[in-house]
């Protein structure tokens, strides 16, 4: 009785232990699975990566914090600046200043206007005052009177304007055939010219001219030798001014010849008078008269012209000997013989 008891009684206790170790096992693998569970849901799933996660461990990294006072913070709105203020919630709105980008055009615009600024400050200066020229290529024109007819003395170096300079020149020197005008700093203005070279002198109770091969008149300066005198009772005869529709810049050519003070002869009359010397008797001076052109006075006592076109001028003095043979014959002393008209000659008698 006793053994079936001892049995008895252990029989339920190893039960009793069983069922508390089931107990025991079924706890332990609910807790495995709500940790795989977890373990899944903060991982993401790849198809490519096995179901088994490794749990990552984390490092406690120690946080200390600073007590600094920082400005506070500026807001820009537009062209408008939020400055907030030690009451909380209230700001102070100030405008905004543009913000500019300084780019090379700026930079060398910049410097352009600042050398012009300096250059007119500089020129108020006496140093940038003219108060002389060079003159170059000059032999009868001086210096001095080109500064007494063209306004220089005394302006500042950066006003002169060498075209407008050059215009004035030709205009009050005919003499001179080119001009170059240039200035340069601190007060420097140069003139390179080249003078014309006379030909003739143009003698008349009034005045004197020179007059050049292409028919350029000018007044005297200076000494020059010429090739042969006029004695005239006015003007040589100017340029011909019939200009086509079509034409433009000749006509205006001529209208500034007809402008200037000493006008322009043609170079016909000119290579005439050069011709007409050939002819010319001894200690005889060649003459102008503005109705019947160009003569002399003959050494025999009358004067004889014959007109400003001198191509026809040996048939004209063949025509002339004879006119003087028939009037010796009839013991006539002309006053004035006129050739001027080959075909239409006449004489005048004394009064």
């Amino acid at each position: 009785m006793r053994e079936n008891h001892s049995a008895t009684k252990q029989k339920e206790s190893f039960e009793a232990s069983m069922a508390k170790r089931q107990s025991h096992e079924k706890e332990y693998a609910k807790r495995i699975l709500g940790n795989r569970q977890q373990n899944r849901k903060s991982t993401t799933h790849t198809p490519f990566v096995g179901s088994a996660t490794r749990k990552e461990t984390k490092r406690k990294v120690p946080v200390t914090r600073r007590s600094n006072t920082y400005p506070p913070m500026v807001k820009r709105q537009g062209r408008k600046v939020n400055v907030p203020l030690k009451t909380s919630g209230a700001e102070l709105q100030l405008p905004a200043f543009p913000q500019l980008k300084f780019g090379w055009r700026f930079i060398s615009g910049a410097i352009f206007f600042l050398s012009l600024a300096v250059v007119f400050s500089f020129s108020s200066l006496n140093t940038f005052e003219v108060s002389a020229i060079n003159l170059d290529g000059s032999q009868r024109l001086s210096t001095e009177a080109i500064l007494s007819q063209v306004d220089l003395v005394g302006k500042a170096i950066i006003s002169i304007k060498p075209e407008e300079i050059e215009k004035e020149i030709e205009e009050k020197f005919p003499s001179l055939e080119t001009i170059k005008v240039s200035s340069g700093l601190p007060s420097t203005v140069n003139i390179k010219v080249v003078e014309r070279n006379p030909i003739i002198l143009w003698q008349t109770d009034e005045s004197s001219l020179w007059i050049d091969r292409e028919g350029y008149t000018f007044p005297i300066r200076g000494e020059a030798e010429t090739l042969m005198t006029i004695v005239a009772n006015g003007n040589p005869p100017e340029i011909a001014t019939e200009t086509s529709e079509e034409d433009t810049e000749n006509e205006e050519e001529l209208t500034i010849l007809q402008e200037q003070r000493y006008p322009r002869t043609s170079v016909e009359f000119v290579e005439g008078m050069l011709s007409l010397g050939d002819y010319l008797p001894e200690e005889a001076v060649l003459q102008y008269d503005p109705q019947f052109g160009l003569g002399w006075q003959d050494p025999r006592g009358w004067l004889v012209y014959f007109g400003n076109d001198t191509s026809e001028i040996e048939m004209k003095l063949a025509e002339y000997e004879v006119i003087i043979n028939t009037l010796q014959k009839n013991n006539l002393n002309p006053a004035m013989i006129s050739l001027e008209f080959l075909h239409s000659p006449f004489y005048r008698m004394e009064p």
